[in-house]
């Protein structure tokens, strides 16, 4: 007994010494905003990023720091083979004395007072480099932030799915054992068990592929969220309203204004122009303000101090039109710079115009997915009754079947490509961001409403209600709980997850 007791009496102190939040939190679902969050600030890309940002941020403190005065302390020994000065010529008529042995020290001070403008061009640069590093620190996070929301959905859709898939196959395992006792009745035949058994495996196929597509997607979250470990538990999204514009015209303004490309070329511009007049001015003329204090000693060791201060002209004659060649490439980036802009601002309108389509596309699907899922499913229920009423074969009510799980599939992919396509406006006017999918408590429609979309409202334990006969398939069916259908496509889980990445436009 007391061995037993000292183990539960240890896990009871650990118990309460850890901190309950910590313990709330582990089981706690993720959900997209937090996620989007989390990889905004774990993904170690995002971090490499802002390094460059902070270095950015000393340059820019370096180029205004040329403009001050530099000052040095100089310190020196030498031996000479013949006596030289120890100090110059202090007052007429006195020489000065002389020694083979001469150390001296001082201080020398050098202001720059003109360098043909490069010094603000100089500091303009370094102000336009950081603000370009910034914006493309943005254009990043708006991107991952976009790969966050598409691989989070997926790995959403892929589980709903397979909890489908699950009563699905157990629906028909049901049915199975129903045909294997009328095939001992004599009242089916032994080609209707095995049509059966072809869309049963299948089916399991399908869970195996689904499983897979869901584990591929959630890997993918966590290399996105910059983490290592086990796949974190997802929430459902809800209802979110995102911010997003009204018409066409409103979301070319917002982007303008705000797409981090944009705004980093028209700074990468800025800094295209300041160099150029930086190259320019090292053409002209640099002049110097010079001071030196120092002091000399000889083998005695007595000190003679001296002291210096003047302006130094430089100008440079000719270096075998370096400084001309680099004029000329300063003002080709220039050039490239202009086509940039231009290329951007024509790809920004084909970005918003699709976002805008694809948009209005995946909410008209979701209409229409909805609606035929609603069909198929009366259709499988009056299949459903032929087939009890022996009307029909097992080909036709595995048809009903097959065609009411194409729908179901159909309208789950509608419903979180419209979370897709609202995260890929937000990113087409730059705006995207983890707050961009809080759950609200009213919005615009995006089709994963509890009421309308997923499982949770329309119990996975009902699916195929069919099998259990005539009775149980016309409540379960009539009240909208019946998904079923047949996937043709024996790759279906990665063909899905790769094809929605290259239809997205996800750079994952």
């Amino acid at each position: 007994m007391d061995t037993l007791m000292k183990p539960l009496s240890r896990l009871l102190l650990l118990a309460f010494l850890l901190p309950p939040w910590k313990t709330a939190l582990a089981g706690d679902p993720l959900s997209l905003w937090e996620a989007m969050a989390r990889a905004a600030q774990s993904n170690p890309v995002i971090k490499s990023q802002q390094a460059e940002v902070g270095r950015q941020t000393l340059e820019r403190d370096i180029a205004r720091s040329q403009r001050l005065p530099r000052v040095e302390l100089n310190a020196a020994y030498t031996r000479h083979a013949y006596p030289s000065l120890i100090t110059p010529i202090r007052e007429a008529g006195v020489f000065p004395p002389m020694d083979r042995d001469i150390a001296n020290i001082g201080l020398a001070l050098k202001l720059p007072l003109y360098r043909g403008g490069k010094l603000v061009a100089g500091e303009a640069l370094a102000v336009h480099s950081r603000e370009a590093s910034v914006q493309a620190l943005r254009a990043s996070g708006q991107d991952l932030l976009f790969n966050v929301v598409a691989s989070y959905t997926k790995a959403l859709h892929f589980r709903q799915l397979g909890q489908v898939l699950d009563s699905r196959i157990k629906a028909l395992q049901q049915e199975e054992k129903d045909i294997g006792l009328r095939i001992r009745e004599g009242r089916a035949a032994q080609l209707d068990l095995i049509r059966l058994q072809t869309q049963l495996s299948q089916a399991r196929y399908d869970k195996v592929s689904v499983t897979q597509g869901e584990k591929d997607a959630l890997s993918l979250l966590l290399a996105l969220l910059g983490e290592r470990g086990p796949a974190p538990v997802l929430a459902e999204l809800g209802v979110t309203a995102p911010a997003l514009p009204a018409s066409f015209e409103a979301a070319m303004s917002r982007a303008l204004q705000q797409r981090p490309d944009i705004l980093g070329l028209d700074a990468a511009g800025r800094a295209a122009r300041q160099k150029t007049a930086i190259a320019r001015g090292d053409r002209l003329p640099q002049v110097d303000l010079v001071a030196r204090a120092q002091e000399s000693a000889g083998g005695d060791w007595k000190g003679y101090d001296d002291a210096q201060i003047g302006v130094q002209l430089s100008l440079s004659l000719f270096d075998g039109s370096i400084r001309r060649r680099r004029v000329e490439q300063a003002v080709i980036e220039q050039r490239q710079n202009a086509l940039l802009q231009e290329d951007a601002h024509n790809r920004i309108a084909s970005e918003v115009e699709q976002a805008f389509g694809a948009l209005a596309e995946s909410r008209a699907r979701l209409d229409a997915a909805a609606q035929g899922e609603t069909e198929a499913g009366e259709a499988l229920r009056i299949e459903t009754l032929r087939y009890r009423s022996g009307e029909n074969t097992i080909t036709d009510l595995l048809g009903a079947e097959s065609a009411l799980w194409s729908a179901t599939a159909n309208r789950l992919q509608a419903g979180y490509d419209i979370a897709v396509s609202q995260a890929r406006m937000l990113r087409a006017t730059g705006e995207l961001a983890p707050d961009s999918f809080r759950p609200a408590d009213g919005g615009r429609k995006t089709g994963l409403q509890p009421s309308s979309s997923g499982i949770g409202a329309r119990t996975p334990a009902h699916y195929l209600a069919w099998h259990g006969g005539v009775a149980a398939c016309g409540i379960g069916i009539a009240a909208g709980v019946a998904h079923s259908a047949a996937v043709p496509d024996q790759n279906f889980a990665a063909k899905t997850l790769a094809g929605y990445a290259i239809q997205q436009g996800a750079r994952l």
